[in-house]
């Protein structure tokens, strides 16, 4: 099964965004991008894109007079200004946004777990206090928002316990779909932080092509990694697989 990312709710209904099937009519009737082989080197460039980026923009706060959460004036406007540039040149570069991704982060809240939409992936990326800052008008996550009600703190920052922003981010490829228009990958992806510590995590990433004719992500699915002491299956110790 291909997944198809537009919504065709309708049997007129237009496709946005990316192409998956050659074979869809509704891509066939509405789209000019040609057959494009979607190879396990180009999914793998585009998670390491993802990895730079959240290094980038973490950077790019820290760098730029960004305070651990907890002190005042955690969020300057510059750290906040930096940090939404390098996001919005990631979420518009590697990723399908502005028009929908199925993302789903690790770690969200109940009534936003998945962040379809391109505000959805700032606020996760930079955190609601930084959206608020740098955002345009109408790029608050949920619409509306003014932080009291809804706050997060922004992954790509590490601004949050005693972090203070990643350092590195790794990606190792585990298997993969290739095929024309269409690729799925999933892996774990390493992130270390400043202050020495490293987080683990599942991805799975599907690729389509998105109307320039550029590969793209427009899938994003993680979740927590699974060691022995989480596993729901039984395991043994002496055996061999």
């Amino acid at each position: 099964a291909v997944l198809l990312l537009a919504s065709l709710s309708s049997a007129n209904a237009e496709l946005r965004g990316a192409v998956y099937l050659q074979s869809d009519s509704n891509i066939q009737a509405t789209s000019t991008t040609s057959t494009v082989e979607i190879n396990e080197v180009g999914m793998d460039g585009l998670v390491e894109a993802f990895c730079g980026a959240a290094v980038a923009i973490s950077e790019a706060f820290w760098k730029n007079g960004g305070k651990p959460h907890s002190e005042d004036d955690a969020y300057p406007q510059a750290a906040c200004d930096a940090a939404y540039e390098e996001a919005v040149a990631a979420l518009t570069g590697a990723y399908n946004y502005p028009d929908p991704v199925l993302f789903k982060p690790t770690l969200t809240t109940a009534q936003f777990t998945f962040r379809p939409t391109m505000e959805g992936a700032l606020s996760y990326f930079i955190g609601t206090d930084c959206l608020l800052k740098s955002g345009n008008d109408g790029a608050q996550f949920p619409p509306g928002n003014d932080g009291s009600a809804f706050r997060e703190f922004g992954f790509a920052l590490a601004n949050y316990r005693t972090h203070t922003g990643l350092s590195d981010c790794h990606w190792a490829p585990d298997s993969y779909v290739t095929g024309n228009n269409a690729g799925v990958a999933q892996g774990k992806v390493i992130f270390e932080r400043t202050e020495g510590t490293t987080s683990v995590v599942d991805k799975t990433f599907s690729f389509g092509v998105y109307r320039s004719g550029a590969v793209v992500i427009t899938g994003h699915h993680s979740s927590s990694d699974i060691g022995a002491a989480q596993s729901t299956q039984y395991t043994f110790d002496d055996a061999e697989f």
